[in-house]
C-alpha cells in the first residue's frame, strides 16, 4: 500500500522588515530543513502575503507547520487546505521561490476570500509542470542556447 503524503497549503502576512534579502534566507533555510525531512513544496509570495504549499510524511508536514507559526517573520497564519494524496505535486522542489505576478494575485485573492485556493493550487502546480527539469533534452538545448 502506497503512503499517504499530506499536502496542505496556509497563507500569511510577511513581517514589514523582510526583504528580498530576508526572503532569500527564508528559503534556503526552507530548502535544508525540507530536504532533511522529505518535505516538498513552493512558496508565493504576493504583496504582503506568504502562500505556500507543503507535502511529505504527515508528522513532518506537522513539525514544518510549527516552526512556520513560530517564525516572527511573518504572522496571521491561515490553514486554506489540509489532505491527504498518494502522489506529491511539487516532487521536484524541496522548496520554490515564487514571485510572479499571477502567483501574487492568486495568493492575494485566496487570502482576501477573492479567489478560490484550488486555482492557486491548480497554478502552481502549471508553475511546477513548467519547470526547466521537465523540458526535453532539445527545449533544454534551445533554451541555453538563446
Amino acid at each position: 500500500m502506497a503512503s499517504s503524503i499530506r499536502q496542505v497549503l496556509y497563507l500569511s502576512r510577511v513581517a514589514q522588515d523582510v526583504d528580498d534579502q530576508s526572503l532569500k534566507r527564508i528559503v534556503a533555510a526552507a530548502q535544508m530543513n525540507n530536504r532533511r525531512r522529505d518535505v516538498t513544496g513552493v512558496l508565493a509570495v504576493g504583496d504582503g502575503i506568504f502562500a505556500q504549499i507543503l507535502e511529505g510524511d504527515s508528522n513532518d508536514v506537522e513539525q514544518t507547520l510549527i516552526r512556520i507559526r513560530a517564525d516572527e517573520r511573518h504572522h496571521d497564519v491561515q490553514m486554506v487546505l489540509d489532505s491527504h494524496t498518494s502522489a506529491r505535486s511539487f516532487d521536484r522542489w524541496s522548496m520554490e521561490l515564487l514571485m510572479d505576478e499571477v502567483s501574487a494575485k492568486l495568493a492575494e485573492g485566496v487570502f482576501c476570500g477573492e479567489r478560490f485556493p484550488d486555482e492557486l493550487v491548480q497554478h502552481l502546480k502549471t508553475q511546477h509542470s513548467q519547470d526547466p527539469v521537465c523540458w526535453s533534452g532539445d527545449l533544454r538545448a534551445m533554451a541555453l542556447s538563446s
